[in-house]
């Protein structure tokens, strides 16, 4: 018998020990080892080790010391299907595969906790209606846009600061019923047509030049 006749009559021999060995009975077990992806858990059975993979209905990572429940396949398979005791004090995962939705068809789903966190690469809202109910917002970024049809703030402060300020319209209307005052080093006004300034009284002051040049001038 030649060595690679003896190697494989060796692997088959291995495969049908695995295929004669009898399935793992339902019942629990003690996490010794899980993989990084979380499929794969070593489990403590009796004096006996089981390799078994976690169930599709259980969304819950096993961790290493979890009391988790088992079962076993025709085929020989072992398989993780929940995860029933774990140490006080140590969060829970819940793992779901790509493409995975939780949906409430006929009612309304509500999520709550003392603290939320959202965390992605890409995340997109969706609705035809929304609203937004806190008590103060901060918001950080570099870089925001907004493309609405209308928008309505209404406050009792509104605070701006910015380097430079751009605002482009086709038509402008701006309503002040206290004092409205403009500080700044140099203010120039253009109008192509007309500029019209009407008040029940005018001042204009000039500490040293004061200068109207037009092609004609009407006072009074």
């Amino acid at each position: 018998m030649t060595p690679s006749e003896a190697d494989a009559m060796g692997a088959r021999d291995e495969n049908l020990l695995q295929m004669a060995a009898p399935a793992l009975e339902p019942g629990t077990a003690r996490v010794l080892a899980v993989d990084q992806s979380g499929r794969q858990c070593v489990l403590q059975v009796g004096d006996q080790t089981w390799t078994a993979r976690r169930a599709a209905s259980c969304l819950v990572l096993p961790r290493v010391g979890d009391l988790v429940a088992h079962v076993g396949t025709e085929a020989g398979a072992s398989h993780v299907t929940a995860v029933l005791e774990r140490a006080a004090g140590v969060p829970l995962t819940l793992c779901l595969p790509a493409g995975s939705v939780i949906a409430a068809q006929d009612g309304a789903l509500t999520l709550q906790a003392d603290a939320l966190t959202l965390a992605a690469r890409s995340f997109h809202l969706e609705a035809e209606q929304a609203q937004l109910n806190v008590e103060q917002v901060n918001a950080v970024g570099r870089k925001a846009s907004w493309s609405y049809s209308a928008v309505k703030v209404t406050t009792e402060l509104l605070e701006s600061f910015a380097e430079r300020v751009l605002q482009f319209a086709r038509w402008s209307q701006r309503m002040i019923d206290g004092p409205d005052q403009v500080r700044s080093r140099q203010i120039d006004y253009r109008a192509e047509q007309i500029l019209q300034l009407q008040a029940h009284t005018v001042i204009a002051n000039a500490d040293k030049l004061f200068k109207a040049d037009g092609e004609q001038i009407h006072i009074g």
